[in-house]
């Protein structure tokens, strides 16, 4: 179904659209009861699909399973205690994501489960919200505790954390005040590199910032973006935070493009019967190589889905020693099976070979998360790395909705500005990515035209 006819049929126009909008549950039909349990039609016992592998979360000293559970889009209480019954039992959170909705689902999945065989991190970011203040601070800790229906957390982090957040006197006492009230146990950080939001925009390179954190020596855990095509500056990160015994925790492990839908937003540029640019010709020229690249990398390795490629990239971060939880958005029954049954599993040489053979052919289409290299290049202050990151969402998470909401709210220049670009980024980009290509595909993917 086309988007537009998706809009008018479910009677959600893009107006309707918000934030709080997150991608709802799929409950197979008879997977849950009128009691809320599950039945035995889906019955976890019956899968035998169990966590594997417990790796000591660095200087907290508690066993974390390999497979964490990122809970941003986490509204379904049942699929958070069919993880726990998997063996799953490190979960992340924060007080923003579904507006506290996820909070507020991990406080009805723990009714009847022993609090202390989990660990929670949950998450204040000091950028968007002005309550900064060491007691306001506390008063927005109360209320994720409240909404999680627990008495403590054990890890608060500063969720996309700045070079100057990462010292942040007010933070930091209200943490030590939560630490000696038995509230927090540990303190942590994320970041996933620049980023340009509503709220304000986030410049620091995430290697610098995770520098510094290791340097400061007060953060026990850490949330940071890590995969095969990205191993330089993940792998510096890993190593200086291991100097620390520091927990690490992983976003973003999955680069993989799918091979789907980039050629229908030219498609429908030429078919409204505008006028087509001479660089968007050039961009369907790139979009045929990728294509012709991605069929035949399919054919070599007889792939059925870009899935194996995902499931050989999880391998791939979870072969570090230095890793120990991967945390993938998970809000429904398939997509925790489908990672709970990478628990345990290491890097094949087989692996290994597709997942360079990927890195050769089509590793050039993917804009590296946390990267910033070319947007000093861009005379049009287009926000590059934030779009094409949302554009993964859209492409790869299926979390269209969402991508398409944070898109709308750049403050700035989005991609439209760059059809008639000369196209500095691509210049400057020093991983040959065809930024333009990706950033017209994004544009299509993201906006109602």
């Amino acid at each position: 179904m086309k988007r537009r006819d998706f809009f008018r049929k479910t009677g959600s126009g893009f107006a309707g659209v918000t934030a709080a909008c997150m991608p709802a549950a799929l409950i197979p039909a008879g997977s849950v009861s009128a009691g809320g349990r599950m039945s035995p039609k889906k019955d976890i016992q019956e899968t035998h699909v169990k966590i594997r592998e417990f790796r000591t979360l660095g200087r907290t000293g508690f066993k974390v399973s390999d497979i964490g559970f990122g809970a941003s889009f986490l509204s379904n209480a049942n699929v958070m205690q069919a993880a726990m019954d998997m063996g799953i039992n490190y979960y992340d959170s924060g007080e923003h994501y579904g507006r506290g909705r996820s909070e507020t689902t991990i406080g009805e999945a723990l009714k009847g489960r022993d609090r202390k065989s989990v660990f929670i991190t949950t998450k204040l970011n000091l950028t968007f919200n002005s309550g900064t203040s060491k007691e306001l601070i506390k008063e927005r800790f109360a209320k994720c505790l409240e909404r999680m229906q627990t008495d403590y957390a054990d890890c608060l982090m500063i969720h996309m954390c700045t070079l100057d957040q990462v010292g942040h006197e007010a933070f930091h006492a209200a943490a030590d005040e939560l630490k000696s009230e038995g509230r927090v146990k540990f303190l942590g950080l994320s970041n996933h590199g620049p980023e340009q939001r509503i709220y304000g925009n986030l410049t620091d390179p995430m290697e610098k910032v995770l520098a510094a954190a290791v340097e400061d020596g007060r953060y026990d855990v850490v949330l940071v973006v890590y995969n095969f095509l990205q191993k330089e500056q993940g792998e510096k990160i890993l190593e200086a935070c291991a100097t620390k015994q520091m927990g690490v925790t992983l976003m973003k492990t999955n680069p993989v493009n799918v091979y789907k839908r980039w050629k229908e937003g030219l498609d429908r540029a030429i078919e409204s019967g505008r006028e087509i640019p001479e660089r968007v010709t050039k961009m369907g020229e790139e979009y045929r190589d990728f294509v012709a690249k991605a069929e035949a990398f399919k054919k070599k390795y007889g792939l059925k889905t870009e899935e194996q490629v995902r499931d050989a990239a999880i391998k791939f971060v979870l072969s570090h020693p230095g890793v120990h939880s991967v945390c993938p958005s998970i809000n429904d029954f398939d997509t925790l099976e489908t990672f709970v049954k990478l628990s345990g599993q290491t890097l094949r040489t087989a692996d290994a070979s597709l997942l360079g053979d990927y890195q050769k052919s089509l590793g050039r289409f993917y804009c590296r998360h946390a990267c910033n290299a070319c947007e000093g290049s861009c005379s049009k202050g287009v926000p590059v790395n934030t779009i094409l990151r949302y554009n993964h969402y859209f492409e790869a998470q299926h979390m269209e909705k969402y991508a398409m909401v944070k898109y709308a709210e750049l403050p700035r220049s989005n991609a439209k500005a760059c059809l008639d670009c000369n196209g500095a980024c691509e210049a400057a980009c020093p991983h040959g990515v065809p930024v333009q290509t990706l950033l017209f595909s994004a544009h299509q993917n993201l906006s109602l035209v």
